[in-house]
């Protein structure tokens, strides 16, 4: 019974999977298939009248989510989970969470997943520690704070594996250590989806931004520096000399007053949009933003859903990448030679760094998913690029104000 189900599960992960291969909002899409801000419904065949039950992908997979052979473990899974938060979050954590549990629950592999104290850093290398003894064969650390444990305890566990998303192995000054052949890294280009959305939200009419940054960590880093550099090439594309961005970084990725209050006030004094990036901080800048009738651009996944005061997101498909690299390693019976001690970065490239158009509200009035397209292939041509460098902010010729 359980190969059958797996069969199944195969070809739900092939459909999903395509590389990354997959636009913000869940499903592959070409800029010619797609032409307006609405979706397209899927032509209905004809139903013959065989006496089988038919299933729909959607269905499929809801029923992969539903783990009817109780493949998670509350402890001693095969595949562990690590994260700094709650797994169902709506946002970071949950995209990572549902990459491991879609692979976990398609080729029928236990999994369990703990939470670190973020206020507890010890709690970190604890919690790797304790996995291994409980012979994790491969754990999964969501976000760069574990990127120190990992960087403690990598050589000390050389029969587990470590996929670390969103960081490498530092040392406790943030200094990058070298990889062990046991771990691989997954990073992505938020730059490119920070400059897609900032890009858009100028070209919508915004001329008042600003952007609220969680940790000064490099994925934040790159989203906030991609997104002043789309703002700025939609200024120059327009010929504006009139656009103004406010720029701040909160040193939390957790609601918080003081954010609230920052979001407030900079609403209060013109700010029309605010790029809220950093965990949960979110909620502080869309309660700001519902008090004083302004908008917000959502981080990491599709949050159109949270509000009607997020007019777009910048999104990484993680839960693809996460799912994919898994799939990867268990075919390789381990780390290929190209990921063993590697670190692999998913963008537009391959599927991974967007705004949501598919499956998703488009909120823009003024922007066409057809101009979106358009700047989407100039930029996976290589015709339009966003720099990755993080060691200064970028050069600009907009007004940026940092505080």
């Amino acid at each position: 019974m359980k190969r059958k189900w797996l069969g199944m599960a195969g070809l739900i992960l092939a459909y999903i999977l395509a590389g990354c291969g997959m636009t913000a909002g869940g499903m592959s899409v070409s800029a010619d298939e797609q032409t307006d801000g609405t979706e397209q419904e899927p032509e209905k065949e004809e139903e013959e009248d065989s006496g089988m039950e038919t299933t729909s992908w959607e269905e499929s997979v809801q029923k992969m989510f539903e783990d009817p052979y109780g493949d998670y473990r509350e402890t001693g899974g095969e595949i562990v989970l690590l994260t700094d938060g709650p797994v169902e979050d709506g946002g970071y954590n949950e995209a990572v969470y549902n990459g491991v549990r879609m692979y976990a629950l398609g080729a029928g592999k236990p999994f369990s997943y703990y939470n670190a104290n973020s206020d507890d850093p010890e709690s970190y290398r604890k919690l790797i520690e304790r996995s291994a003894q409980e012979n994790a064969r491969i754990i999964v650390c969501a976000g760069n704070d574990f990127g120190e444990a990992v960087g403690a305890v990598q050589e000390s566990f050389p029969q587990t594996a470590f996929l670390l998303i969103d960081g490498v192995p530092h040392d406790g000054e943030g200094e990058a250590l070298a990889l062990s052949e046991n771990v691989h890294c997954v990073l992505f280009h938020e730059e490119q989806a920070g400059y897609l959305a900032g890009y858009m939200a100028v070209w919508e009419g915004y001329r008042n931004l600003g952007f609220i940054g969680g940790k000064e960590e490099p994925a934040v880093l790159r989203y906030g520096y991609g997104y002043l550099q789309g703002i700025d090439a939609a200024a120059k594309d327009l010929s504006l000399d009139d656009v103004v961005v406010k720029y701040w970084y909160a040193d939390t990725f957790s609601p918080d007053i003081a954010v609230r209050e920052k979001a407030d006030g900079w609403y209060a004094e013109g700010v029309q949009i605010i790029f809220a990036c950093g965990g949960g901080l979110y909620e502080s800048v869309l309660e700001a933003a519902e008090n004083q009738d302004g908008l917000m651009i959502g981080a990491d996944v599709d949050q159109a859903r949270v509000s009607d005061r997020v007019l777009t997101s910048a999104v990484k498909n993680i839960g693809a990448a996460v799912t994919d690299t898994l799939d990867s390693f268990y075919a390789n019976n381990g780390w290929s030679e190209a990921q063993a001690g590697q670190v692999r970065r998913y963008g537009v490239e391959e599927g991974c760094a967007a705004i949501p158009v598919v499956d998703t509200e488009w909120r823009f009035k003024e922007v066409p998913t057809t101009h979106f397209f358009e700047i989407y292939k100039q930029m996976k041509r290589g015709d339009r690029a966003a720099s990755d460098d993080i060691s200064e902010p970028p050069s600009v010729a907009i007004t940026v104000n940092y505080e």
